[in-house]
């Protein structure tokens, strides 16, 4: 038995000859959502026996694995193994960090055995009841580079790390540092290393009320008083804080972790979506143009 890495351009009829013969014809599941638009970006795998092609599997680049089709003929000969652990030393390679897919309920202890974990409820796709299932295949995010969206179990631990893989940008908008998030000795060594790291590093503090700092000293606003070259702390304009619904930070322009003041539940981030931290930036940077030094910050440090 081999086992090919291909792609959708160069081998899309076998791929779908074969997919055809186990989803639509087997299995009954319509071919509108057999065939989706992932196709022609996606990995995918096929497995010969004597160059007769008998089985496929693909895998997006968010980690997702899916379309695992043996031809029936062919089955119980370790194929499906194969394929999978084919596509599994890809992302392991490539430094992917989690793989995920949504096993068919008959598959669930095949995948099980491959190391998969099965989270959430059962779910129908196509008729048939579904699984999702995951695989960690490292611990720790990487900023730039892991892009699922996720919901912290540790809000400080994540806005820690995040801050601690910083290299050139950090901008902060909050309600007022919070002390449980911003105010460890942990988060104001990461922000000193990253502002005294290069002259061009910047951290940009924007809070939305100053009441709380007037009592409480805070590590940050400290060590911004010592660095004032790379961090910057700003007052939200009166203008906007009755649109105030959400605070976030963002990390070079890569990271991005969001939250609602009592809602944990709304509270999700990122390390590598791009398209929605340039969203997010220049939403801070509207808010940064209209504000102001807080006077009374200024005159207390």
């Amino acid at each position: 038995m081999t086992i090919r890495k291909t792609d959708w351009q160069t081998d899309k009829a076998i791929l779908t000859g074969i997919r055809h013969e186990v989803f639509v014809d087997e299995q009954a599941v319509p071919i509108e959502l057999e065939l989706d638009e992932h196709d022609p970006y996606c990995h995918h795998w096929l497995a010969l026996l004597n160059d007769e092609a008998v089985g496929t599997v693909r895998m997006l680049n968010n980690g997702s694995i899916g379309r695992m089709a043996v031809r029936k003929d062919f089955r119980k000969r370790g194929i499906g193994k194969a394929l999978l652990q084919a596509a599994m030393e890809y992302a392991k390679n490539q430094d992917w960090r989690e793989l995920t897919l949504g096993a068919q309920d008959h598959a669930i202890g095949f995948y099980a055995a491959a190391g998969f974990m099965p989270y959430g409820d059962m779910f129908m796709d196509a008729g048939i009841p579904h699984q999702s299932m995951r695989l960690l295949l490292r611990e720790q995010r990487r900023l730039g580079q892991d892009s699922q969206k996720f919901k912290p179990n540790d809000n400080a631990a994540t806005i820690l790390d995040m801050c601690s893989q910083a290299r050139r940008t950090i901008s902060i908008f909050s309600h007022a540092l919070e002390p449980d998030l911003y105010a460890s000795d942990a988060m104001a060594h990461a922000l000193s290393g990253l502002a005294r790291g290069h002259r061009q590093n910047k951290i940009r503090l924007l809070i939305s009320d100053e009441t709380s700092l007037r009592e409480n000293r805070n590590p940050i606003i400290e060590l911004s008083q010592r660095l004032p070259s790379a961090m910057s702390l700003r007052l939200l304009s009166a203008d906007y804080r009755a649109e105030v619904d959400e605070f976030f930070m963002l990390v070079d322009r890569s990271g991005i972790f969001v939250y609602t003041d009592g809602k944990h539940q709304a509270n999700w981030g990122s390390y590598h979506l791009p398209p929605q931290v340039n969203d997010y930036q220049e939403r801070f940077d509207r808010m940064w143009e209209r504000a102001e030094r807080p006077r009374y910050l200024r005159k207390l440090y």
